[in-house]
């Protein structure tokens, strides 16, 4: 099976990505399989990604470049085995290093049966200032890609647009780099062509830095009780820089949605049915008692 590997730093867009190129309909290559790494003990991209008629797998609670790397070979071996997919899409967590994911693929037993196609690095254009907080593990995961989607372009000017393009040419000079909104890119360009050669070429950029030593740390929240909105917009508008990304279901008193908030930005989409909320925090150096009273501050008060 070929092997299509989604990486970016975290809320670049990549479960976007993903459903944006199942939709679209991806039949010429054949069956499709999908594995989902989260970095947090709750599982979200794989719900959001359920339903879209393919077989998916999840793995939470670790990153498949370093802590989980056992489970994500069983995983690949399970899919191969059962559902023997024509091609294989894997979301890599967003504080994983792609060289490192991909090594697992140079050995048996996975060489004996996987064929490693394109590399896909998505990049928030509205956070690319990552790259100077993230240093050389940020940069990696660009120089890593053959195919770098510049995505969330709308929300910054022309001028820094093309600054950001420009940079991204010096990092990778070999890339086919696309813009995009909301990830919406020619999905054919991701799934053709083989870039095996070049894959083993990079087994040079391997660093082995797993996110525990880089700092990056994990949290969840889980109630039944509902939040209030406004309480909720409050602690959303306060929470620190070194919190990058939350998301999950929050219920309100009149309806569930889905949040997502990534680097100081956020939004929310209603969702069917009343959920609990069920949320996942990826930060750095974060506070994380501190934050979880605030929010569990806004929980929702009856007069």
């Amino acid at each position: 099976m070929d092997v299509l590997l989604v990486s970016g730093f975290l809320g670049a867009g990549k479960t976007t990505l993903i459903k944006h190129v199942l939709a679209s309909g991806i039949e010429a290559v054949g069956k499709v399989a999908v594995i989902v790494n989260e970095v947090g003990d709750i599982g979200i991209d794989g719900t959001l990604l359920s339903g879209q008629n393919v077989d998916l797998l999840e793995l939470t609670s670790g990153c498949i470049c370093c802590t989980m790397k056992t489970d994500f070979l069983k995983a690949v071996q399970e899919i191969h085995d059962t559902v023997t997919p024509d091609y294989l899409v894997v979301e890599a967590t967003g504080v994983a290093q792609p060289a490192d994911v991909l090594d697992a693929f140079f050995y048996p037993p996975l060489s004996e049966f996987t064929s490693i196609g394109n590399q896909v690095t998505v990049v928030d254009a509205g956070f690319f200032k990552a790259r100077e907080l993230l240093g050389s593990f940020y940069e990696d995961q660009i120089r890593f890609a053959n195919i770098v989607i510049l995505n969330k372009i709308d929300l910054v000017e022309p001028e820094l647009l093309r600054d950001i393009e420009k940079l991204l040419c010096e990092m990778n000079p070999e890339a086919k780099i696309f813009t995009a909104r909301n990830c919406v890119v020619d999905p054919s360009s991701l799934v053709q062509g083989n870039s095996g050669d070049r894959a083993t070429d990079l087994r040079t950029l391997k660093s082995h830095n797993n996110h525990q030593r880089l700092g990056f740390q994990t949290f969840s929240y889980t109630d039944e009780r509902p939040l209030e909105r406004s309480k909720l917009i409050r602690f959303l508008e306060s929470l620190p820089l070194e919190l990058f990304r939350l998301k999950g279901w929050v219920r309100f008193p009149d309806e569930s949605v889905f949040l997502d908030f990534s680097n100081g930005r956020y939004r929310f989409e209603p969702v069917d049915g009343q959920r609990p909320t069920t949320l996942t925090f990826v930060g750095r150096n974060c506070k994380e008692t501190e934050i979880l009273n605030a929010l569990k501050d806004c929980l929702f008060e009856s007069h």
